[in-house]
C-alpha cells in the first residue's frame, strides 16, 4: 500500500491505488523515485516516511524526513532552505557512522525539503 505524501489533501484508498485527489490515480511516487509505504511520523514541521526506493533493484527501503515550513514568507523558505542544506552537508560528510542513518539523497520540491536516509545505520 501506499501513502499520500500531499499532507494538503486526505488521500482516497481504494483497492491498489492511492490518490491524492477525487480520480484515482496509479501509486504516487515521489521524486518519481520513491514510493511511501507507511507514515513513521507526523508533527507540525514536517513528516517522516518509510519509503521504497523503485529506482534500484530490489527496491530497498529508506526513510524519508520532509521538512514543510509553514510560513511562505520569502525570508522564512530561504532560511528554511538554507538550513536544509545545512542538514544535508553534515549528513553527507559524515558519510558512514554506526549510529546515524547513510544520506541517500536530498532535494525540494514544492516548497518542501526532504532527504532520503538509510533505513540502518552502519
Amino acid at each position: 500500500m501506499s501513502y499520500c505524501l500531499n499532507p494538503a489533501v486526505q488521500p482516497q484508498i481504494t483497492q491498489l491505488r492511492v490518490s491524492c485527489s477525487v480520480r484515482p490515480v496509479a501509486q504516487p511516487l515521489l521524486r518519481d523515485r520513491y514510493r511511501s509505504i507507511q507514515t513513521l511520523a507526523k508533527g507540525g514541521f514536517g513528516a517522516t516516511f518509510l519509503a521504497e526506493d523503485m529506482a534500484l533493484p530490489g527496491r530497498p527501503a529508506c526513510v524519508i524526513k520532509q521538512l514543510r515550513p509553514a510560513a511562505s514568507a520569502p525570508q522564512i523558505l530561504q532560511m528554511a532552505r538554507e538550513l536544509f542544506v545545512r542538514e544535508a552537508t553534515i549528513l553527507g560528510q559524515i558519510g558512514n557512522h554506526p549510529q546515524i542513518p547513510r544520506l541517500l539523497d536530498y532535494f525540494e520540491l514544492n516548497r518542501e525539503f526532504s532527504l532520503c536516509k538509510s533505513t540502518s545505520t552502519v
